[in-house]
């Protein structure tokens, strides 16, 4: 570095640091101000002024961005403003100039323009995710907005990437490696080499995933920052800000990679239930069970990606040794990155017989991918919302039918391959339909269970009228269909018998969402997977995690 840039250099910084005590004034503001709060991060600085609040921009370069130049730093806020729109329009109201005055500066659209910021209009900081989850106060409500939401987001956004190398499997290693190479930097050995090799490994074999997901449309213009910090809950709705616009590399991304932040920062909150649940939530709105083959790898990144962000901001304070929060996020990235144990559930029973509360309710306390007939029997394509209005008649022949088991048994392969437990939502009152998946299991030397949910006939007429009254049922059976349920289902065999757990349905759906009513399924499943919420397992004493007791695998074909 030359002496007129080092000088240039020190200069810049004393200018911004003379800017940032000005904005902490009231007088600095064209608005009643009051007390002004300062937020900062490694790349900004946020004013709370009022009833808005201001960002600008910090003369940084990283390894990812550069921000040193004035010009970057404008530019980056009109990108700011024209992207977070899609987000959360209500939120963003304009760039406006920061002017010189004198020795302080002042926001005013006179004078000579020293920087830009971002207006924002102020929101409720105790509504923002990651303070409502540090405080327990995150409700499943708020996961099912903004998973409704973020694939609501997938589905419509750009989907042409400006550059054929974003999103490609090169694209992600290099990404991968830079955020892995900055840590080995600023913290030295913090990062085990097991975990940088894991990622070679993931990296070599999804290769071909990604370059495929991105000739299919997956690569999209998302947001690319969305940790809990970047979410909030404002009145009835939940909103996403502050998305990536200083790289088209990190914001043209596969939609699941956008999907692994928010999950990743749940697990880090210590709230694996509610991630369970986002993620489960977000595949029912896009049925995108295929790209969860790369999750695991994009949460480890995203651990990594916050990991940094902690040391780069603990370094900025002069702070030594290790970083408390870096810390617990490699403990997300190791955790990730584990060896993950599968296993298959089947629901069996009659409609009405609760299956879909049951496994909806299921699937959050033991880490598991829900796939549902019902959802998927009405998808027309990929991304895709589910259908709603009722199917004609052809589509519950006996073929239709088993095309149908077909679908979902190529997702529950996929999903088992990748090392996720599965709990399949469908009636299995057939046979033929319960051995494919059995077999299938055995061929993952995966454990599987049949969960037999069994109620009285009247209960069951009485649940199904009720449903179809509902408007958001997708169900279309009903009393009919129940009666022809009764009359064709084939009973289960004697080694089916003992893969099967009864549970009495014959109670209120509110007893589903209770670890009471599961103990007997707890007890034999290994669920032992990144999303499993570990409060009903025991701890080796190497801290790893056991199952109570060994489950039992499905039968092998001789």
């Amino acid at each position: 570095m030359t002496l007129h840039t080092t000088l240039r250099a020190r200069a810049m910084k004393r200018g911004f640091r003379a800017l940032v005590r000005a904005l902490q004034r009231a007088c600095a503001y064209p608005h009643p101000a009051g007390h002004v709060v300062r937020i900062e991060t490694h790349l900004s600085v946020v004013y709370l002024a009022g009833r808005y609040a201001y960002k600008i921009k910090k003369p940084v370069r990283f390894d990812f961005v550069d921000f040193s130049t004035h010009e970057a730093r404008s530019r980056s806020c009109l990108d700011e403003f024209k992207l977070n729109r899609q987000f959360a329009q209500p939120l963003y109201l304009g760039v406006v100039p920061i002017a010189r005055r004198g020795r302080s500066f002042a926001f005013a659209s006179c004078g000579r323009v020293a920087e830009y910021a971002v207006k924002m209009r102020r929101f409720d900081e105790r509504g923002v995710f990651s303070a409502l989850a540090a405080r327990g106060e995150l409700a499943a409500t708020d996961i099912d907005r903004l998973a409704q939401r973020l694939a609501q987001s997938h589905r419509h956004a750009p989907r042409n990437p400006p550059k054929h190398r974003f999103g490609t499997a090169e694209c992600i290693r290099a990404q991968v490696q830079v955020v892995l190479d900055s840590l080995d930097r600023q913290s030295p050995g913090l990062v085990p080499g097991t975990l940088r090799d894991w990622c070679d490994v993931e990296l070599t074999r999804l290769a071909g995933h990604f370059d495929a997901r991105r000739t299919a449309g997956f690569v999209r213009g998302c947001h690319g920052d969305l940790h809990l910090a970047n979410v909030v809950r404002r009145g009835q709705d939940v909103l996403m800000f502050d998305c990536i616009e200083f790289s088209g590399a990190l914001r043209w991304i596969d939609i699941v990679n956008d999907l692994a932040f928010p999950v990743m920062d749940l697990l880090a909150y210590g709230q694996a239930d509610l991630a369970c649940r986002l993620l489960n939530a977000w595949v029912t709105a896009t049925g995108d069970f295929s790209g969860l083959a790369a999750l695991r790898l994009f949460v480890v990144y995203r651990a990594l990606v916050r990991a940094l962000v902690a040391v780069l901001k603990a370094a900025e304070s002069e702070r030594r040794g290790v970083v408390p929060e870096a810390a617990r996020y490699l403990r997300i990235a190791k955790r990730a990155a584990a060896a993950q144990r599968p296993f298959l559930l089947l629901c069996h029973g009659f409609s009405g017989s609760g299956k879909s509360a049951a496994s909806e309710a299921l699937a959050p306390l033991i880490g598991a991918v829900r796939v549902s007939s019902d959802i998927e029997r009405k998808r027309i394509e990929a991304l895709s919302a589910p259908g709603r209005a009722p199917l004609p008649a052809a589509a519950y022949t006996g073929e239709s039918i088993d095309r149908q088991y077909e679908k979902l048994l190529s997702s529950t392969d996929a999903l088992l391959e990748n090392g996720y437990p599965v709990i399949v939502d469908a009636s299995f009152l057939k046979h033929v339909h319960r051995a494919r998946f059995i077999e299938l299991a055995s061929t993952h030397a995966a454990p599987v269970e049949i969960l037999d949910f069994q109620a009285d006939p009247a209960r069951l007429e009485q649940r199904v009228r009720t449903r179809l009254a509902r408007a958001d049922s997708p169900s279309d059976a009903d009393v009919s269909v129940l009666r022809l349920q009764f009359a064709n289902a084939q009973p289960l065999t004697d080694n089916e018998s003992a893969l099967a757990i009864a549970f009495d349905a014959d109670v209120p759906l509110a007893e589903f969402q209770t670890r009471k009513y599961w103990q007997a399924l707890f007890a034999r499943v290994p669920t032992s997977g990144f999303l499993a919420t570990r409060s009903i397992f025991r701890s080796a004493p190497s801290g790893s995690i056991t199952p109570t007791i060994t489950p039992r695998l499905a039968p092998r074909r001789p």
